[in-house]
């Protein structure tokens, strides 16, 4: 049965689990979250793919002996990433594999292949659902756009049918995406988007992740019963007027407080 809230008071820990869309420079869902489960982790890298997002379970459950007890929630990113830890350079999560530097175009022309990341990522969903059932806690999947979308966008993977309905008991289990849900497919159909300088172009930045206030809004659809503490919205209104402020920068307060981050980033203990 898909549950419509989530009951913070049963809850002795929470976590967290994803990319940037689960932990960024503003708050996030998690963060949210957060404020209802005090005691909480959260393990997450901007531009990180589905396979650190199941090394981050795996070491999440070594790490804090997850039990019955704890509530986790994993957002999944978009198949089409390629992730590695090395070391020295700890966990190389450079997003999308189509608008990177990591990888040059040899790579990609010899490595990338659409049906090859999907069925690799839907493997890994399908893993981190399999350790969480044998945990026995209460969880959540989500994930950030849907798992064929080809370039974190409303564009399709042609042909992929087949690994879907292969997988389509998994996916079952997972929610609506963010982009689908509060995007309607488009990522520019909600405006004002945020707007910073950055270092890369001359002109603002146009930041296309969702806003906390977004985050709040894909949370109260997943979970139509779900009810936050006044404390929590009022954090989250104010989270949002940060941002959409024309002073914003990235790198300055409405952050969250990166110590609900959890210590040591993932791998960062064993390389």
């Amino acid at each position: 049965m898909i549950n419509t809230t989530i009951d913070f008071l049963k809850y002795k820990r929470f976590f967290a689990i994803g990319c940037s869309f689960t932990d960024y420079c503003w708050p996030t869902w998690a963060n949210i979250i957060s404020k209802e489960i005090p005691n909480h982790y959260i393990y997450a890298q901007s531009g990180a793919g589905n396979f650190y997002i199941y090394q981050a379970l795996i070491e999440a459950m070594i790490r804090h002996t997850i039990d019955k007890d704890d509530l986790v929630m994993i957002m999944f990113s978009n198949v089409t990433r390629e992730d590695r830890f090395i070391k020295g350079r700890g966990w190389v999560t450079p997003g999308n594999i189509y608008y990177q530097s990591e990888y040059d175009d040899q790579f990609l022309t010899k490595h990338a292949c659409q049906f090859g990341y999907l069925m690799r990522d839907l493997n890994l969903v399908h893993g981190c659902k399999l350790i969480l059932d044998t945990i026995g806690c209460d969880y959540e999947l989500m994930s950030i756009v849907p798992f064929h979308s080809e370039r974190s966008d409303d564009k399709l993977m042609d042909n992929v049918e087949q690994v879907l309905d292969f997988y389509s008991a998994t996916l079952n289990f997972v929610r609506p995406s963010v982009l689908e849900t509060v995007f309607n497919n488009f990522w520019d159909s909600r405006l004002p988007r945020p707007q910073y300088h950055v270092a890369w172009q001359n002109e603002k930045y146009k930041d296309n992740h969702p806003t906390p206030s977004e985050h709040l809004e894909y949370l109260q659809t997943i979970f139509p019963d779900i009810a936050f503490l006044d404390s929590t919205l009022e954090f989250v209104n104010t989270a949002n007027n940060a941002v959409l402020s024309e002073n914003f920068t990235n790198d300055v307060i409405p952050k969250h407080n990166r110590e609900v981050v959890s210590p040591g980033r993932l791998g960062s203990t064993l390389g």
